[in-house]
């Protein structure tokens, strides 16, 4: 399984358009093949009505629940990619004030 980290913007018909200016988004991939994972990811995202910036060039192997940060909640999203083959989470900012 894979951590893969991606920075997003929403798409003009999402939800989140007129509240959010883009989000950093982890995405569990129960996945064998890195490649594949990322592509995985990326299509994840758009599934969710985001539009990929940059996917992050360091990620996560993870290869049993050891690997895993003790957080209840890191626990919770490796379990569900175990069983629905992904999790994701999205950590969505407002504009920045400066621009």
């Amino acid at each position: 399984m894979y951590l893969i980290n991606i920075q997003a913007k929403p798409k003009k018909k999402s939800d989140y358009y007129k509240q959010y200016a883009g989000a950093f988004v982890s995405v569990y991939v129960d996945y064998k093949d890195l490649n594949g994972a990322i592509n995985l990811a990326k299509y994840y995202v758009k599934e969710e009505g985001w539009k990929v910036v940059k996917v992050e060039d360091e990620y996560f192997t993870l290869d049993s629940l050891e690997d895993v940060n003790n957080d209840e909640s890191q626990i919770e999203l490796y379990n569900e990619a175990l069983v629905y083959g992904y999790s994701i989470i999205l950590n969505c900012y407002e504009e920045d004030e400066e621009e």
